[in-house]
Formats: C-alpha cells, sequence, structure tokens
C-alpha cells in the first residue's frame, strides 16, 4: 500500500508554484498528510523569471496557508538558500518526504534551453516520485 504522510511543496512564488501549493493542500487533507513548502531563496529574493505580478504572492501564501492551516491542514514552512535542485532533493531526503508536488512553468525549446528546467531536473534525480503541475493545466482545485 503507498503511505503518503509528508508532501514537499517547493514554491518560488510564482503563478505556476501556486498552482502546485494548491493540488499539494487538496492531496495532502485527501490523505491526512503533511505539507512542507519550501522556499529557494535566490540571490535577489525571488527566483528568476518572477513577474512583479506575482511578488505579492508571499502575501497571499500566506493568508491561504494560514486559512488551511486553521481547517486543519497539517503544515509548515521552511526557507532555504542554494541550488534549488540541490536543495529540494537534500531537503526531501532529509524530511523523509514520500512525494514531492511542484509546479512547471512548462517552457520548451529555446526558452528552456536557456532557463534550464528545475522541475525537469528534480523529476530526474528524485528518489522518490514527483507530480508536476504545468502552469497551464486546468485547475480543478480552484473553488472560484
Amino acid at each position: 500500500m503507498i503511505q503518503l504522510s509528508r508532501i514537499l511543496c517547493p514554491t518560488d512564488y510564482s503563478n505556476a508554484s501556486a498552482k502546485a501549493v494548491r493540488y499539494a493542500v487538496e492531496l495532502a487533507k485527501r490523505v491526512d498528510a503533511h505539507v512542507r513548502f519550501l522556499h529557494i531563496r535566490e540571490k535577489d529574493g525571488y527566483a528568476s523569471g518572477t513577474t512583479a505580478d506575482e511578488a505579492s504572492m508571499p502575501e497571499r501564501f500566506s493568508q491561504m496557508l494560514m486559512s488551511e492551516i486553521k481547517n486543519g491542514l497539517q503544515a509548515d514552512v521552511k526557507e532555504a538558500g542554494g541550488e534549488p535542485k540541490e536543495v529540494i532533493i537534500s531537503q526531501a531526503e532529509q524530511w523523509g518526504a514520500d512525494l514531492i508536488v511542484m509546479g512547471s512553468h512548462g517552457r520548451s525549446g529555446l526558452m528552456r534551453l536557456m532557463m534550464g528546467s528545475v522541475a525537469e531536473a528534480v523529476y530526474r534525480s528524485a528518489s522518490i516520485p514527483v507530480l508536476l503541475i504545468k502552469q497551464d493545466a486546468i485547475d480543478k482545485t480552484a473553488t472560484e
């Protein structure tokens, strides 16, 4: 039987990771798992490619998380600095995560070649399952 008791959800406060956060929250509620949201600080404070509109995400994320915790979600937030792929893999192993849920910007071609893909690198390197949520995926968790 598959046991999901710890879900790691890396976030860079982008729209893609916001969608992954919603999936991680819903999944955790359904299987009664603990979610650890991991924010990786980069040199400028936000991940490369984060837009000005996404800069308000930390406040919205905090409000959403506090609301979910009040409703019984087992969750915590951890910040770490470093190269995103390495930090995600390391934190998953140290914490004993059963699953990584993370967003993917869905870049392809030259853009992916230039920017790289943290999601793809984590997927290829992780020793546990990785659920990738595409930024443009239909969001069935939305309550709008």
